[in-house]
């Protein structure tokens, strides 16, 4: 999930006014933990890299963080060919770890690790690339030769490369899955390969249902995850035939987020640092999500379309219906469907499917007037409630929005079909907001087994 969206609704309820059950302190204390949240994120990868930047498909810079480096500023080079930055290298390629020299703004040379990975479109072709640097030490060269390995007796330690390499390709499978269970399983498989390890992921909030696993978790390890519950940082020791590591991290409003990795060989120092800040990265991925997830329960509005939810509905009909019954008017609540919507996310792309879902929100919100309320119960399902609209004037204007469908133009353009289920409330009916949703469903659904496009239900069920 994006934290923009969640800021927008949050902006929105301060605009709009804040929902009964929340004062605006607590709206206040929301954003506030989400910016901070935000702002741990940012720090966190600034430990790890230097610099992050972002290319168009021809490689020229279009993003680039923080805004100086080096002692010199970055704005400069947004613009500019990534070459600018790094010489001859093709950032349009993947790169994990690769070393690359630059002269720095003082002329001296400067090695620096470069981890990239380029995104595409639809088609398969390359629309830009993601990236970070991370600097070595002046005056290093690609001919300088390794080192030596220490004694066996020692763990080999990795080279700060790998490390980075590591980071890179644990934060770039975090960024492909969307659903955080997804994310942080892909992120434990792109950290255990490189390590030979096993390893699994547990939030001490469920402690008997991990997050994710390699292999079964030995039985000399499950005991250990129960002790020292609030201590936080990394802690090794041998188990039987293993070495193992434990990274604990807690998680705000929640409990701990433990990292438990065991393998045959020891640990070195700096298999701790690059865990450690693993686990870091995940209880940041993991918070961040149980904020979201607080800020969508508590919200009457749907962060995708910026209408209503359901409970926002609700109570927006159960105060128009007061002012209704005593200006002795009634109202009608449509029930709109379009069918093939939520599948253009999967065939088009995201990108194509969040531009279809605006489209049809505007042509949702041309269709009544502007105080009526408007909300989205699913993913391709709507509900619109009309003042003061009866019977007849419910069916005019069904019978408008049934005429054309909703065109969608993205790139090829495509005609959605809109399916609608009406119910009217008349003044002074005995009838709840559930009961006006379970009728209009139901019309709604009969409608489309009577292959009409539109439906109105005569009598309560």
């Amino acid at each position: 999930m994006s934290p923009l969206p969640d800021m927008r609704a949050l902006l929105s309820q301060f605009m709009n006014g804040p929902s009964p059950d929340r004062t605006p302190q607590e709206l206040r204390n929301m954003l506030a933990s989400t910016l901070e949240s935000r702002e741990r994120w940012r720090s966190l990868l600034y430990q790890a890299v230097d610099l992050v930047f972002e290319t168009d498909n021809r490689g020229r810079i279009i993003l680039i963080s923080p805004e100086t480096w080096l002692g010199q500023p970055t704005t400069s080079l947004i613009g500019r060919s990534f070459s600018a930055l790094c010489g001859t290298v093709d950032v349009l390629r993947p790169h994990t770890g690769t070393p690359v020299q630059i002269t720095t703004p003082q002329g001296t040379p400067l090695t620096v690790i470069l981890s990239s990975c380029p995104f595409t479109d639809n088609e398969g072709r390359i629309t830009g690339t993601r990236g970070t640097l991370k600097a070595v030490s002046p005056g290093l060269s690609s001919t300088v030769p390794t080192p030596a390995a220490p004694p066996e007796a020692a763990p080999n330690p990795l080279p700060e490369s790998d490390g980075v390499a590591i980071l890179a390709t644990v934060t770039r499978a975090l960024r492909k899955a969307i659903v955080p269970r997804l994310a942080s399983a892909a992120a434990m498989e792109a950290l255990l390969a490189p390590l030979s390890t096993e390893g699994a992921l547990l939030d001490t909030a469920v402690p008997k249902s991990l997050l994710f696993s390699s292999s079964s978790l030995p039985e000399d390890i499950e005991p250990l995850l129960a002790t020292q519950p609030g201590q936080t940082g990394t802690t090794t020791f041998r188990a039987g035939t293993c070495h193992v590591m434990i990274c604990r991290e807690n998680i705000r409003s929640l409990k701990q987020l433990c990292l438990v990795l065991w393998r045959p060989e020891p640990w070195s120092p700096q298999d701790r640092q690059i865990c450690q800040t693993v686990c870091s990265l995940l209880a940041g991925f993991w918070e961040l999500d149980s904020i979201h997830r607080r800020i969508l329960t508590d919200s009457d509005y749907d962060i995708s379309s910026n209408l209503l939810n359901w409970n926002g509905l609700k109570a927006e009909i159960e105060r128009r219906a007061r002012r209704l019954d005593q200006e002795s008017m009634a109202a009608t609540l449509i029930i709109a469907r379009v069918p093939g919507l939520t599948e253009l996310s999967r065939t088009r792309g995201f990108e194509a499917g969040e531009e279809a879902l605006r489209q049809c929100v505007a042509l949702l919100r041309t269709a009544v007037r502007p105080t009526d309320a408007i909300a989205r119960i699913s993913n391709n399902t709507f509900a619109l409630w009309m003042d003061g609209g009866d019977r007849f004037a419910a069916a005019e204007r069904a019978e408008r929005m049934t005429a054309h469908g909703m065109p969608i133009l993205i790139d090829p353009p495509v005609h959605l079909p809109l399916q609608l289920g009406l119910v009217s409330r008349e003044a002074n009916a005995d009838e709840t907001a559930e009961s006006l949703l379970e009728r209009g469903i139901q019309a709604l659904q009969e409608g489309v087994a009577e292959n009409r496009k539109w439906r109105f239900s005569h009598e309560a069920p």
